[in-house]
């Protein structure tokens, strides 16, 4: 299933071994609250364009409303607002694909704590390493 998804990408995703839980919101797509309601949710990936994450939820797949997921990576708090792009079903939960919106904006900040945040995980893998100094120097 996502090996299709992974060979049209762009930019890599680094996939969070242990996941890590993220509180996610819907807004309007003017970045107003829809409702009050917070859920927690797993992710299981990120990129500097985008995350896939598993929940409980069903969500539609249309631009017509963002998510927000407030998270830690690292030592540093984010916010990232995204459309849902794509779900499949998973046995009782919900895989979901997120774009960032806009994609651009959080690119130098998301790609340094990608960076930190792989040395952390695997210190041994200077390629990998070297891939995402490439990305953050353009």
């Amino acid at each position: 299933m996502e090996t299709n998804r992974d060979e049209l990408r762009s930019h890599i995703r680094m996939r969070l071994t242990q996941g890590i839980k993220a509180e996610l919101r819907l807004l309007d797509d003017q970045g107003l609250l829809l409702t009050r309601n917070k859920a927690t949710v797993l992710l299981l990936n990120i990129s500097q364009e985008g995350l896939r994450f598993l929940s409980g939820l069903k969500l539609p797949v249309q631009s017509s409303y963002l998510v927000e997921f407030k998270l830690a990576l690292g030592e540093v708090s984010l916010e990232l607002r995204g459309h849902v792009v794509w779900r499949e079903q998973r046995d009782n939960q919900y895989e979901y694909g997120i774009a960032f919106n806009p994609p651009n904006r959080m690119k130098p900040i998301l790609i340094k704590l990608l960076n930190q945040e792989m040395l952390r995980q695997s210190p041994n893998q200077h390629k990998i390493h070297q891939l995402y100094r490439k990305l953050r120097s353009r």
